[in-house]
């Protein structure tokens, strides 16, 4: 007696533990496709997070420096929380509307100037002499060699060493 036709081959003289296992191992490829699709999702948005972190306007920096500032943005959103907002043009920068938890640098090529904005908080640890150093002396010796997007970096890297000085200097020592 033939019940109709089928797709799917039938199993005879299979065991119940052996339809279980099948089914086990059906699910676990199942989450293993779902995690990996996850992964890849993750890396997807923080590579769109990272690139838009950099908008360079005046197209004078390389690929290595534009990754190097990018990862720049992912240690301060990793570390701090603080989204980073990198703007270079030839021309005046425009400040941004800015959220509560954004750093932002513009950098002006052809006036030779670099605008910080921090939040409030920042602001208040990092002090006034700081950014007004970084936006003055800092940058004054990097436009006059034409070695801009070094003293950019340098000015990163100092603003991340202050910040993580704070840091260490409230963590109770043990």
């Amino acid at each position: 007696m033939r019940r109709g036709f089928s797709l799917l081959p039938r199993h005879t003289g299979e065991s119940r533990g052996m339809s279980a296992v099948r089914m086990l191992l059906l699910i676990c490829v199942f989450a293993g496709v779902a995690w990996l699709y996850t992964r890849h999702f993750d890396r997807t948005l923080a590579d769109i997070q990272s690139r838009a972190a950099v908008h360079d306007a005046s197209g004078l920096l390389d690929s290595g420096q534009l990754r190097q500032l990018r990862e720049f943005a992912a240690l301060f959103r990793d570390e701090f929380g603080i989204e980073l907002v990198l703007r270079i043009n030839q021309g005046p920068v425009e400040v941004p509307r800015l959220k509560s938890k954004t750093l932002f640098l513009g950098l002006d090529i052809q006036a030779r100037t670099l605008i910080v904005e921090y939040p409030a908080w920042m602001r208040r640890a990092l002090g006034e002499e700081f950014t007004a150093d970084l936006e003055t002396a800092h940058m004054a010796p990097y436009f006059e060699s034409d070695s801009w997007p070094t003293g950019l970096m340098m000015a990163l890297k100092r603003i991340w060493d202050r910040l993580m000085g704070l840091e260490t200097r409230e963590t109770p020592a043990q």
